[in-house]
């Protein structure tokens, strides 16, 4: 473990919570960022919910209403595969997250004033999608506004430098299972989603030095924490030890 790795707290697992919120920019995110540890969540009776921010309605490059309907219903779907509640759809225009952030802010602090998460997931600040950045950004506002929560960001296209590894190995049937519901969403080759996914889950087994399938998420929890992140996440205290 490096330098900088030391000084960083790395959780064993999620804080307690009752109530949870998942922000998944378009249906599919949460099932291939989160879906083991979510499963596993409410399997604990926890109460989830998953707020899809758009309908993802460009998959093919122009809207199309019909698409966005059909991802729609595997949301609907997945979310209860998954054990939770009803799905909110916040209706904002895919591909249009950073244009719309008030808007989506407004909308997240009425579900958090409501149902008072102890833990909010989203994507992370480097995944590799302009409204998956953008949905972290009003993430981090409203964990700067609330102080109430853990905040924990997920991979969904980029990995990340995390500081929480979850076992999903008893998990990886539903998760599986959940992925191969977005039929639509995921071009018709779910499959390919699941290889990847699973995939990834597996290489961090190497971290634990345990064969499993683990979730990797990085935990904002505390003032401490918010300082330097964007720097922390970037590996930029380790560039600069080893590059004076």
């Amino acid at each position: 473990m490096s330098e900088g790795e030391e000084k960083t707290i790395f959780h064993s697992g999620m804080p307690e919570a009752r109530e949870v919120l998942v922000i998944a920019p378009h249906p599919d995110d949460e099932a291939l960022g989160c879906a083991g540890t979510v499963f596993q969540l409410n399997r604990k009776g926890v109460s989830s919910t998953i707020a899809f921010l758009s309908n993802g309605e460009r998959l093919q490059g122009e809207p199309s209403p019909e698409i966005g309907e059909q991802r729609k219903y595997e949301a609907c779907i997945v979310s209860g595969m998954l054990g939770c509640k009803e799905p909110l759809f916040l209706n904002f225009p895919d591909g249009q997250i950073s244009s719309h952030r008030d808007g989506v802010y407004r909308s997240l602090c009425d579900v958090i004033d409501k149902q008072k998460p102890g833990i909010v997931f989203s994507p992370s600040p480097f995944d590799h999608h302009a409204d998956h950045i953008a949905a972290s950004r009003v993430a981090l506002e409203l964990w700067d506004a609330f102080r109430c929560f853990t905040l924990a960001f997920y991979e969904v296209y980029s990995t990340i430098r995390f500081n929480c590894l979850i076992d999903i190995s008893e998990a990886v049937g539903e998760k599986k299972k959940a992925i191969s519901a977005y039929q639509a969403s995921l071009y018709g080759n779910p499959g390919m989603y699941v290889a990847a996914i699973l995939g990834l889950n597996a290489q961090r087994s190497i971290f634990v030095q345990r064969q499993g399938f683990y979730e990797a998420f990085y935990l904002l929890t505390g003032d401490e924490e918010r300082n330097g992140l964007f720097d922390f996440l970037r590996y930029r205290d380790v560039w600069e030890r080893d590059n004076p």
